[in-house]
């Protein structure tokens, strides 16, 4: 006990007299007489450092003087040294140095500080403060040495500025810094780093580094190892990453290995090189983002997939930027491909893309429309880049599956030349055939305009309706050509300007649940008076291939002629389809080429139906709960009856009432019946009713004729029953 007790008195005593001596340091010492000092150490490394407040002595937590608001700027352009201005400033001194009678800076806390840069070079040197830091200069001021030894520097609430002429300044604000152990060895010594940013139009971000810094002096380099950068503020989607990096001064060359992370839920991994940074910077590596999911993408993503990966070799300078080795995967369809864009002069893109198959998942109409467009946008945001240069795009795919419509073997060339955009190739197989489309855009003008061909063949209409527009009662195969033109800035003026013509044909065509060929025959039954009996027809109606053309113009399509047949008759026709209006109007003329209709049909016996065109009209509308209707044209039908009519009543009525005498001699044969309405005299004079009707006078429409045949009284009163029939 008394050994502790001798201990404790001696252990009071030391610090009586470290107390006293610093007392006497802190009364007798006045910093400002070291202003001078360091105003003189700014200047030899060209710089102007100006402080405003006072210094004054603190003693705790460590033995420090205390400088208020100053400011240091560089007195040289193009030195890379930034504005910086701070608040308030801690110089720490080794207070065992200062027992010596020497003044050791130990360590420098700026608090509230205010960092501008104008140059890649100063915001590089920023970065290379605490290197800085750790060097040593000693120098000699009346009575007592000053030497600069920096083994500690903070920043705290403090704000970074990156300024650039072309671009909105870059902030980082709430700016925390510590490093420890500064050494200019290569020793690894501990920094801390924590701001906050926030990019247009994007939260803030709260980003954090921590590392292990070895610097070297000569060669100049600086070398992290073991790095942690932690990025939050994007929901959903918080950034980790562990790196390697190592930065060669005298050939500022950067190199970043060993990367690995995640963002969201998708792993990161690569590297990155880099070379002349503060001139020219270029850039080169690899990087692969692998199991991204969509949802956790702060923007529009195609509905239906669930996630995304991507990975690529990439060089990037001022003059070009390459991807080679480009992987991309969305849920089960993967694509590879490269990308190459000249910058300098000219621009000039090539970029080719080849995938498997890609299935789009089902969505209304509009949502597909949509998602096309969305899939569509970063294979073409890379023309927005040319600027008025050229490009060329090639995409191929195995095939391209959309609302349950396949299209294999898919192929586009895009090629872009200014402001002409043309597709050189669109084609593809779909519905067992295949089709072929070109076209030339001109976006330079007022009113853009466009110029395509469209080619199809075999395409499976059974397919394609059934598909396309759910009725599958029609079977064949479909070869059209079409040559087309419009002008417009959006979808519905280039529909509306369209203007082409072309040419189609149909092949092995069958229509179900109809029989064309028995309506037929039961039609020339109705006519000829017998009835269709002891014959069975199919359900379905078989046409020999029909050839056409097509005409487009001012919103109406129009078919000038098209033909076809079914068995011995020949089918025929033309109309047209107005877009505006949404209606349609055909007319089909059926000929039947002899007395039957086919090998197993039926028999005409009617000389009024063979060899004579049959017409049918189809109209009406094909808007939402359109209607139509397809029969017998009325004019033809009306024909039909009227002559049907006169030969009937011909033979029952006025043969037998009205029968006149063959000369005018001849003696009255067989006293006719009695009529209802006029009892028969064999000496009557005729009437001058009939008198009337047979010295019948010329109409008010017609030329006075000498020799015209007096009118037959017979077709003259069928006439006139037949007008108030159809009226």
């Amino acid at each position: 006990m008394k050994l502790l007790r001798i201990i404790l008195v001696m252990l009071l005593v030391l610090m009586l007299v470290v107390a006293g001596g610093v007392t006497f340091l802190l009364f007798g010492v006045d910093p400002n007489t070291y202003k001078p000092e360091l105003e003189k150490l700014a200047r030899q490394n060209d710089l102007e450092l100006k402080i405003d407040g006072d210094l004054s002595w603190s003693f705790f937590p460590n033995l420090a003087v205390q400088a208020g608001s100053s400011s240091l700027t560089a007195t040289k352009e193009d030195t890379g040294i930034p504005d910086i201005k701070f608040r308030e400033a801690s110089l720490i001194l080794d207070w065992r140095a200062l027992l010596t009678r020497t003044v050791r800076l130990q360590a420098i806390t700026l608090d509230g500080a205010d960092i501008r840069t104008k140059t890649a070079a100063e915001a590089a040197n920023v970065a290379a403060l605490p290197g800085a830091a750790a060097a040593t200069s000693d120098t000699q001021t009346g009575d007592l040495p000053f030497v600069l030894a920096i083994d500690e520097i903070a920043l705290t609430d403090s704000r970074i500025t990156v300024t650039s002429p072309d671009a909105p300044d870059r902030i980082f604000e709430q700016l925390n810094f510590t490093s420890t152990k500064l050494n200019l060895d290569g020793k690894p010594f501990a920094i801390n780093l924590e701001f906050t940013t926030a990019l247009p139009d994007q939260p803030t971000l709260q980003v954090a580094l921590q590392s292990f810094v070895a610097v070297e002096a000569s060669p100049q380099k600086l070398t992290l190892s073991d790095a942690r950068l932690s990025v939050k503020g994007l929901d959903k989607l918080p950034l980790t990453l562990k790196f390697n990096a190592d930065y060669e001064g005298d050939t500022d060359s950067l190199s970043v290995t060993d990367i690995t992370g995640k963002l969201g839920s998708a792993s990161i991994t690569g590297a990155v090189n880099g070379a002349g940074l503060q001139t020219t910077p270029a850039l080169q590596g690899e990087l692969s983002l692998q199991n991204l999911i969509l949802a956790e993408l702060p923007m529009e993503t195609p509905e239906g997939f669930k996630k995304v990966g991507i990975s690529s070799t990439f060089a990037v300078s001022e003059k070009t930027v390459a991807l080679s080795n480009l992987k991309l995967a969305l849920d089960e369809f993967n694509a590879t491909g490269n990308m190459t864009m000249q910058l300098q002069g000219t621009r000039q893109l090539a970029m080719k893309i080849e995938g498997n198959h890609l299935v789009l998942p089902a969505t209304s109409e509009t949502e597909s429309t949509e998602q096309q467009a969305a899939l569509l946008t970063p294979l073409l945001a890379p023309l927005a880049l040319l600027e008025g240069g050229k490009g060329e795009v090639e995409l191929s795919l195995a095939s391209l599956t959309a609302d349950n419509i396949r299209v294999d073997n898919l192929l586009l060339k895009l090629l872009a030349n200014g402001k002409v955009v043309q597709v050189s190739e669109l084609s593809g197989g779909i519905f067992g055939g295949t089709f072929k489309t070109t076209a030339r855009a001109d976006l330079g003008r007022a009113t853009p305009t466009v110029n395509f061909t469209q080619n199809v063949a075999a395409i499976d209409l059974h397919k394609a309706l059934v598909t396309l527009a759910e009725q599958g009662d029609i079977h064949g195969k479909l070869t059209m050509n079409f040559t087309g033109s419009s002008a417009g800035d959006n979808s519905d003026a280039l529909l509306d300007n369209m203007n082409g013509n072309g040419d189609f044909s149909f092949s092995e065509l069958q229509v179900d649940n109809i029989n064309v060929e028995k309506s037929y025959c039961e039609m020339a039954s109705l006519v000829e008076g017998r009835t269709l009996t002891g014959r069975t027809w199919p359900n379905h109606t078989t046409l020999q291939d029909m050839q056409g053309t097509i005409k487009w113009q001012d919103q109406q399509i129009t078919l000038p002629g098209f033909t076809t047949g079914i068995g011995n008759m020949l089918v025929s026709g033309n109309g047209s389809a107005h877009l505006g209006r949404e209606t349609y109007d055909m007319l089909i003329k059926a000929n039947l080429r002899g007395d039957t209709t086919s090998e197993t049909g039926c028999t005409i016996k009617s000389k009024s139906i063979q060899n004579r065109d049959i017409p049918f009209r189809c109209t009406g509308s094909f808007a939402e709960n359109g209607g139509g209707s397809c029969l017998p044209d009325k004019q033809f039908i009306n024909q039909l009856i009227q002559g049907k009519v006169q030969d009937l009543l011909k033979e029952k009525l006025f043969d037998k009432y009205l029968k006149q005498p063959s000369t005018a001699t001849e003696e009255p044969s067989a006293i006719e019946e009695p009529s209802a309405v006029e009892e028969p005299s064999a000496d009557k004079e005729p009437s001058a009713d009939k008198e009337s009707s047979t010295n019948k006078e010329p109409s008010a429409d017609e030329e006075p004729s000498a020799d015209k045949e007096p009118t037959d009284p017979k077709k003259q009163l069928i006439d006139e029953v037949l007008k108030g029939i159809f009226q």
